[in-house]
């Protein structure tokens, strides 16, 4: 007699798989399933008993948290190696540290960014507390390298404190959102728009210590409208039809 070494369950003598899992047919009968049934599937809380495949999966598949955290350390491995191939690059090419101050401070910077959210999933406003300042540190730092700070002071601070305004306020909004679809593209759009302008006013200030706005009014005059255009869509046709029926899909 044919046995499937997964369930445990006997079979016909002309059975090839078992057609409960799948699981090619054997001649001896499973050892842990005749011990005490281990190899069968376990009821969920519902008092439900999941089909045999489905429970060898969810006992080797990983769980969200520690998917987040391999993908943490292996986004730490990759930049601390490039991050050690780029002092070490620099010093041995230049006996010492030049070029290289300037390359780890990029690469921590898009380690911050894109290790950060995983390591504070469903937590955005300690992430917001902690890249915030992180950044201002970052650029603060570029500037220092040479012994002097007056563009961090006249142009990457302001832009900075600029940008993580600008971003949470995007955020709140988008958050406080009940029903987000194209306003949620309409708000950022508007964020950018607003994040041009201040850039613009603060280089006009440094620069000619008065607002020329130039180059940010052709950049709002092709955001604003766009933005305006997809909270009507939104709220006035996309509301009340689905996209399938608006375009005919």
């Amino acid at each position: 007699m044919k046995y499937c070494p997964s369930c445990g369950v006997a079979l016909g003598e002309d059975a090839e798989r078992c057609p409960l899992c799948g699981a090619a047919a054997s001649s001896e009968p499973n050892a842990a399933s005749d011990a005490g049934g281990t190899m069968y599937p376990r009821p969920d809380d519902s008092g439900i008993f999941p089909p045999p495949r489905q429970a060898a999966r969810a006992e080797n598949e990983l769980s969200a948290s520690e998917r987040r955290r391999i993908a943490v350390e292996l986004l730490s491995l990759a930049f601390g190696i490039a991050l050690a191939v780029t002092i070490l690059a620099d010093l041995f090419a230049s006996h010492g540290f030049t070029w290289s101050l300037y390359a780890s401070v990029g690469i921590v910077a898009v380690w911050l960014v894109s290790a950060m959210p995983l390591l504070l999933w469903n937590r955005p406003w300690i992430l917001y507390s902690v890249i915030a300042p992180s950044l201002v540190l970052l650029v603060f730092l570029l500037d220092a390298f040479d012994g002097r700070i007056g563009w961090f002071l006249g142009f990457g601070l302001p832009i900075t404190l600029l940008l993580a305004l600008d971003a949470a306020a995007v955020a709140s909004i988008i958050g406080a959102m009940k029903r987000k679809g194209l306003n949620v593209l309409a708000v950022i759009l508007l964020g950018i728009a607003a994040f041009c302008v201040g850039v613009e006013g603060t280089v006009d200030l440094n620069l000619f210590g008065r607002l020329s706005p130039d180059w940010s009014v052709i950049v709002c005059f092709a955001l604003v409208p766009t933005a305006g255009m997809l909270f009507y869509l939104h709220y006035r046709i996309v509301h009340r039809a689905s996209l399938r029926k608006l375009f005919r899909l």
